[in-house]
C-alpha cells in the first residue's frame, strides 16, 4: 500500500483573488533515493517527486535556514546515518534555501528556492520515527482551515467516484479523522493491506485545498485504517458509522499483484 504523503496538481477552481500554488513540472517517476529534507525535528517529502512549484498571489520570503548536509550515504562513508536526524539534512536541492509559505505558519508545508526554482515540502513524520498523533499531523495540516471540499478516488487516483461539497460533512470527516489511532502494523497486517489494495477496497480520500493543491490520504473502510504522511493509523468505529454513505456503492477495478 502506498503511502499518504501528500500529491499536488494544478488547480481546477481556483478561489477568486486567493493565493495559488501551481506545479510546473510534471511528476517524474521515482528512482533511486526518496527526496526528503529535515526541519525542526520533522521529516518532509518533496511534494510531487521534487516537481517545481510557482507562487501567485504570495511570495516566500521569510528565510528558515538552507540545506547544509547531506543525506545521501557514500560509499565506504557513513555520513548519512551520522546526519540522519540532523536539521537541515537532505537528499534532493542540496544548498537550496528554505521559507515559510505564509499561509503555513505551522510549517507543515515550507518552500524550497534552489537556484530560481522553488519546490514544496510537507511534512510526513519525526526524524527519530517517533510518534506523531493524528492531532499533531490534523493541527499542522490545519485542514480545517485550508480544504474546501473533498474528492473519493480510486486508489491511483484517476477516478473520482464522489465530491464532497457540503462544509459541514467536510468539517465533519475532518474532525472524525482527530479520532484515529496510531498502529504499528505487523506482517500479517501489511499483507492484509496489500490484498486490500489489489482487490480493489483501497481509495483516496483527497482534500482540495483554498491555493488550488490537494492533500490524500489512503483509507480502507473494511479494515478501518487511513494513512496520514508515513503513518498508519485504525479509525474508530464511529468514523464509519458516520460516514458509511460516504462508502457505500464504490467501484474500481482489481489492481494487479506484483
Amino acid at each position: 500500500m502506498v503511502l499518504g504523503v501528500a500529491v499536488y496538481k494544478f488547480p481546477q477552481t481556483p478561489l477568486p483573488n486567493s493565493p495559488q500554488i501551481s506545479q510546473q513540472t510534471p511528476v517524474s517517476s521515482p528512482t533511486g533515493v526518496r527526496k526528503i529534507l529535515n526541519y525542526n525535528g520533522y521529516r518532509y517529502a518533496f511534494v510531487a517527486d521534487g516537481a517545481q512549484f510557482k507562487f501567485t498571489g504570495m511570495e516566500p520570503d521569510k528565510s528558515l535556514g538552507a540545506l547544509e548536509f547531506d543525506l545521501n550515504q557514500e560509499p565506504g562513508k557513513n555520513d548519512g546515518d551520522k546526519n540522519a536526524e540532523k536539521d537541515y539534512t537532505a537528499t534532493f536541492a542540496m544548498g537550496g534555501k528554505l521559507y515559510e509559505i505564509p499561509t503555513y505558519p505551522s510549517h507543515f508545508r515550507i518552500a524550497v528556492k534552489d537556484e530560481q526554482y522553488y519546490y514544496l515540502a510537507e511534512i510526513v513524520a519525526k526524524v527519530d520515527d517517533s510518534a506523531m498523533s493524528a492531532k499533531e499531523y490534523l493541527d499542522l495540516a490545519n485542514l480545517k482551515e485550508h480544504a474546501k471540499d473533498i474528492y473519493i478516488l480510486n486508489h491511483v487516483g484517476n477516478d473520482v467516484q464522489k465530491t464532497i461539497t457540503d462544509h459541514p460533512i467536510v468539517e465533519s470527516i475532518i474532525e472524525g479523522l482527530y479520532s484515529a489511532k496510531k498502529t504499528e502494523l505487523n506482517n500479517k497486517e501489511y499483507e492484509a493491506l496489500a490484498a486490500a489494495q489489489s482487490q480493489g477496497k483501497s481509495y483516496q480520500l483527497q482534500f482540495n485545498l483554498k491555493d488550488g493543491t490537494y492533500i490524500a490520504m489512503y483509507i480502507i473502510p473494511e479494515l478501518k485504517v487511513v494513512s496520514m504522511g508515513d503513518t498508519y493509523y485504525y479509525l474508530p468505529d464511529a468514523f464509519f458509522d458516520q460516514t458509511s454513505d460516504l462508502f457505500s456503492g464504490l467501484t474500481q477495478e482489481v489492481l494487479p499483484l506484483y
